[in-house]
């Protein structure tokens, strides 16, 4: 165990602790939130919780966006534990077992430090996690979700193996909602949501307070509800993680090179590389294109790692968002098979309903040689995207081998041409031409400075390339786009 060798990370804000989380983290804690509103609103309507004098105050409905909040952040202790340990593992030893535990109190220590800092942002005491005593309400309540929602009501739980009404009810609460997700995740039941409940139902008196479930059963609907909503990315990621933990020093996830709008380095876009780590006895070496498309097939998982993907790069466009960056967004490199899929409307509409962003702001690329090669079928899929509003890029484009005109009848208005094709007086009238027609064209491939020159003064709204800048992980991003704007 290294926990001795890694240095923790120091947060002065909620979006940084959140976002060092492990992504599968962040994404429970969403489905978690949305579970504990439901179970809080329909708690305070049965009266749960209201026997001591601090539940009558706290377990009001007045408090059901704190109950969601409390829900959303209940795991941000795990941003101060090491990446390995955030994601509970069964053959974990004791003392893995230990370090992962704590994230419960130091959840604790951490929100009332955020607290503390938000009132005196003037006062950041770096290096150290302080707890001042308070009677904020809302500051107690996620404070003690943090620190007691693995806490049982049979005494079972930890970290101090509170029982019965030591228990604050919004910490059970959200426990019990954290359960439902888990169980509702990992069960290879037809119907997940139905044995979930069923489950949960026969565990009054052991680990949850019998009176909550009474809760539970009352708000099953409501519950069954917020499954719906989240389905997508719940049967998702089950998937999608034990891929990414099996690949030890071999991670799965996005790098982001910048896309310059012009020859001074301005950039007006990120692009999103599926990257997939190193490859073992090969120091220095990574995966790339062909290797992921040859995993994915082999594993049947191409769907589920592409809409992972997707996820991960709107998440990165919400960011850039929140942070009113001036960004114009993430043009994402989809694993090309993923459109061999059939139609994926449905999930990629639900995830820019969950992450509250444009369909502007994300672009994913579309190989040309994948619509040459593809059937009715395929294409169908892609016209129907295009039609819905879902931004599609031709890559790596050549008229000669795809007509102008089919992909006109596709309805593509992004391209960005072959490589094969640059520096080419005829490619130039092309592109004036394309522009004229009322296509948004793009550059890649720029990794020298006359490249670079050549796509900006064909009129390209953003050209990514070995020039335009090194690639980085999402949160570098966000710094060097947020220090850039202030030196602007």
């Amino acid at each position: 165990m290294n926990e001795q060798k890694w240095k923790r990370t120091e947060y002065d804000t909620w979006d940084d602790a959140f976002r060092g989380l492990a992504p599968a983290i962040r994404q429970q804690s969403v489905r978690v939130a949305a579970y504990t509103r439901v179970l809080f609103v329909q708690a305070c309507k049965m009266g749960y919780g209201r026997s001591t004098p601090e539940g009558a105050e706290r377990m009001d409905g007045k408090y059901a966006d704190l109950a969601y909040k409390c829900g959303m952040y209940h795991q941000l202790g795990k941003a101060l534990v090491p990446p390995e340990y955030q994601i509970w593992q069964a053959d974990f030893t004791e003392e893995e077992k230990a370090v992962y535990r704590k994230y419960t109190s130091d959840g604790r220590l951490l929100v009332a430090t955020l607290q503390m800092r938000s009132v005196r942002a003037k006062e950041k005491r770096k290096g150290e996690l302080v707890e001042q005593s308070t009677k904020n309400i809302p500051w107690l309540m996620q404070r003690e979700t943090c620190q007691q929602h693995m806490e049982h009501w049979d005494g079972s739980g930890y970290p101090e193996g509170k029982r019965g009404a030591q228990i604050s009810p919004i910490a059970h609460i959200v426990g019990l909602a954290k359960e439902l997700d888990r169980l509702v995740s990992e069960t290879k039941s037809e119907i997940p949501f139905a044995e979930a409940m069923n489950t949960l139902l026969t565990r009054g008196g052991s680990d949850w307070d019998p009176a909550l479930i009474k809760v539970l059963e009352a708000a099953r609907n409501d519950c069954a509800e917020v499954y719906q909503k989240y389905i997508h990315y719940t049967m998702t990621l089950p998937q999608t993680i034990p891929l990414v933990q099996k690949r030890e020093g071999r991670p799965l996830g996005l790098k982001y090179r910048p896309m310059v709008a012009d020859c001074s380095g301005k950039v007006a876009y990120y692009e999103a590389v599926p990257w997939f780590g190193g490859i073992a006895g090969r120091p220095g070496e990574t995966e790339g294109t062909d290797d992921l498309a040859a995993m994915l097939r082999r594993t049947e998982l191409i769907g589920p790692v592409s809409l992972y993907l997707a996820y991960e790069a709107a998440d990165a466009a919400l960011r850039i968002q929140n942070c009113k960056l001036d960004l114009g967004g993430i043009v994402l490199q989809m694993p090309p098979d993923f459109y061999l899929t059939g139609s994926q409307l449905k999930r990629l509409n639900q995830m820019f309903a969950e992450q509250e962003i444009s369909k502007e702001q994300l672009i994913f690329t579309v190989p040309a040689a994948t619509v040459i090669q593809a059937g009715k079928g395929t294409r169908e899929v892609l016209n129907r995207y295009l039609r819905n509003g879902v931004r599609l890029l031709l890559d790596d484009y050549n008229p000669a081998q795809l007509p102008l005109e089919q992909v006109k009848e596709l309805g593509f208005t992004d391209l960005r041409l072959a490589k094969e094709l640059y520096v080419q007086q005829e490619t130039a009238n092309l592109m004036y031409a394309l522009r004229q027609q009322g296509f948004t064209l793009w550059g890649g491939n720029a990794d020298d400075h006359d490249t670079l020159a050549w796509l900006v003064a064909c009129g390209v709204i953003a050209s990514s390339g070995t020039i335009t800048g090194a690639q980085v992980d999402e949160n570098e991003l966000i710094r060097d786009s947020l220090m850039s704007q202030r030196r602007d």
